[in-house]
């Protein structure tokens, strides 16, 4: 939709129609108007005009306009201020000096606008206003008063020394005055301001306006302006820009009228010739400008952070409502100041039931409660967001496993922290699958670990066991044993009954090993086929070598037939070595100490334990 601010600009790719054709008429009858004007009231002044506001005229038009048309808009402007210097006391030499250096603050003025012309613009916004207050009030008019001054020199003897700051004060009051007025006459803002909602407070606050100007210029006595700004700016706060444009152009009537006729504030400072009352109305005018423009800026900017913060709190609030987690806002003493309603469906709690309560009067499970809390200093010591995963507990009474991911969050103006973000989904399936997982890893793990047909340890957990307790044994210094015994004749015992009954008298072997073997740190295992293997941490030499008589003298009575055997029973052979390890060599000098002392005992005829390390223990 185009904005009433674009309505001197056409939809046709051609840029001259007739709507364009009467804008540069009237535009060159404004322009030839104000400088032969000016040119008249500054005559027999040396040049110093009183005000010069054809310049802020043809930046109006160039602003209203898009860039392409910029050309033609600069050529009846400069056209019109020749014309009017050439029918006044100038000549056409002078004339044209003098309007290249008007047409040069123009364009410098228009160059920051060149690529925002086609847009709505509005002293309003900060960057806009800035613009023209910096360049079109004070670089502009700067330059084309250093460029005219000697231009003027070249062609008149008698020039003022003052003719420089005259220039520049008449160009840059004019480009503040005039473009802010135009402009808003053609901002789509002010046909608001006579709807029917507002129309009774505007004409009452512009008769207010009305009153209060009337009251300042009809005054003699003393120059109350100050009785001007309290109602321009009340104008400005109620109705916007335009409204306290208009607020101006009753100031500029009255001052203009009442100091023609000789009265007013202007007409009460002593010794002040009619230029200077007209330099000091338009220092009024200006400065009526710039307040209503600065209270614009500032209204305006608070409009859009409030726009902004509404926008912004609609989204928020709108992906909190709608989530699937529960979003809740504390404070830094953990107090609930925000729960969205997913806590309704999941757990059966109404938001506001959990509004102004903590975690520790509600919801956390008790044994949960220091982990949370532990986690929330962190936050508050600086350490990254993090997550935890606690119990909540459900308005029916029963927990369910929650996951948060909580983080700080902090003051957009001071940047200190205010409160917490906790962002809680449901995660009991997942902690219930990895429950199972655990389970099954922890059973797999059992039967990696035992041997399936005894049940005892299999080999890779004595391997384990005999690393972890040579390893400990050499911390404390304190002596290790282990045992290795083997079932005498047991391939023979195979062969003549079979490998159902070997595994039988493999299993009672087993039973009758862990009867005699009880204490908790012990390990016993299948070392492989028919061999087994104890390990006994801090046993000594005696006490392991008693071990191995009993466990000899157990399977002895169990009295399994075997035929093959010169006793005719089953028995085993026991290799026994202890040591108290020292820093460096690993178990395996123990295992094959053991092994050594097994395979002597075999090799001394069986159903005997030797110790590798003591022979004259052996027995029979």
């Amino acid at each position: 939709m185009k904005s009433n601010m674009n309505r001197l600009r056409s939809d046709k790719t051609w840029p001259i129609d007739a709507k364009y054709l009467s804008v540069l008429a009237v535009l060159f009858c404004s322009v030839f108007l104000t400088v032969r004007l000016s040119i008249l009231m500054d005559a027999g002044s040396d040049g110093e005009a009183v005000f010069w506001w054809s310049n802020g005229i043809l930046l109006s038009v160039l602003l209203l306009n898009r860039r392409e048309r910029w050309p033609a808009i600069f050529v009846v402007g400069f056209a019109a201020n020749v014309l009017a210097h050439f029918t006044g006391h100038d000549s056409l030499s002078v004339g044209l000096a003098l309007s290249a250096c008007d047409l040069l603050e123009t364009a410098i003025s228009a160059y920051p606008f060149a690529w925002t012309a086609e847009h709505a613009i509005r002293f309003s916004r900060p960057r806009e206003l800035a613009r023209l207050c910096l360049v079109g009030a004070i670089i502009a008019p700067v330059v084309s008063a250093v460029c005219a001054e000697p231009v003027y020199r070249l062609f008149y003897a008698h020039v003022s020394p003052k003719f420089g700051v005259h220039w520049f004060f008449s160009n840059a009051l004019g480009a503040i005055i005039v473009t802010p007025i135009i402009l808003s006459f053609f901002n789509s803002d002010g046909t608001t301001l006579w709807n029917r909602k507002r129309i009774g407070e505007c004409i009452g606050l512009l008769s207010l306006m009305f009153i209060c100007t009337y009251v300042v210029f009809h005054n003699t006595s003393f120059p109350p302006f100050f009785i001007l700004f309290p109602p321009l700016l009340l104008i400005v706060v109620r109705l916007g820009m335009n409204a306290g444009i208009l607020g101006v152009c009753i100031i500029a009537v009255f001052s203009i009228v009442f100091t023609t006729h000789g009265r007013g504030p202007m007409a009460m400072f002593q010794d002040a010739t009619w230029e200077r009352q007209v330099f000091l109305i338009q220092v009024l005018l200006a400065s009526a400008v710039l307040c209503v423009s600065l209270v614009s800026v500032v209204l305006n900017e608070r409009r859009l952070l409030e726009q902004a913060a509404r926008k912004s709190e609609q989204l928020y609030r709108l992906l909190a409502e709608n989530s699937r987690d529960i979003i809740v806002l504390t404070d830094l003493n953990h107090r609930r100041e925000y729960v969205s309603p997913a806590v309704q469906w999941m757990m059966g709690w109404d938001p506001k039931e959990l509004a102004g309560t903590t975690y520790q009067d509600s919801i956390c499970h008790p044994d949960d409660i220091p982990a949370m809390t532990a986690t929330l200093d962190a936050l508050k010591n600086g350490e990254p967001a993090k997550s935890l995963t606690y119990r909540c507990k459900k308005k029916d009474g029963t927990y369910l496993w929650m996951e948060a991911n909580i983080s700080l969050y902090c003051d957009r103006v001071t940047g200190e922290p205010i409160g917490y973000v906790n962002v809680v989904r449901n995660v009991a399936e997942r902690k219930a699958a990895e429950e199972r997982l655990r389970d099954a890893y922890l059973a797999l793990e059992a039967l990696a670990s035992v041997d399936a047909l005894t049940g005892m340890a299999n080999r890779r957990h004595l391997d384990e066991a005999l690393d972890h307790d040579w390893h400990r044994a050499c911390r404390t210094t304190s002596p290790i044993s282990l045992l290795l015994f083997d079932v005498d004749h047991f391939k023979l015992y195979n062969d003549m009954y079979g490998h159902l009954r070997g595994d039988g008298c493999l299993r009672q072997i087993a039973e009758a090993a862990r009867q005699v073997f009880r204490r908790s740190g012990d390990t016993v295992a299948r070392f492989g086929g028919e061999e087994f293997a104890i390990v006994l941490p801090d046993t000594d030499r005696t006490g392991a070598y008693e071990l191995a008589q009993r466990l000899r003298q157990t399977v002895e009575d169990l009295g399994m037939e075997h035929a093959g055997s010169r006793h005719g029973i089953v028995t085993v052979s026991v290799g026994c070595a202890t040591l108290v390890p020292e820093p460096g060599p690993d178990a395996t000098i123990l295992m094959e100490a053991a092994d050594r002392a097994l395979y002597e005992a075999k090799r001394g005829g069986r159903n005997r334990v030797i110790d590798a390390f003591d022979p004259q223990l052996s027995a029979s």
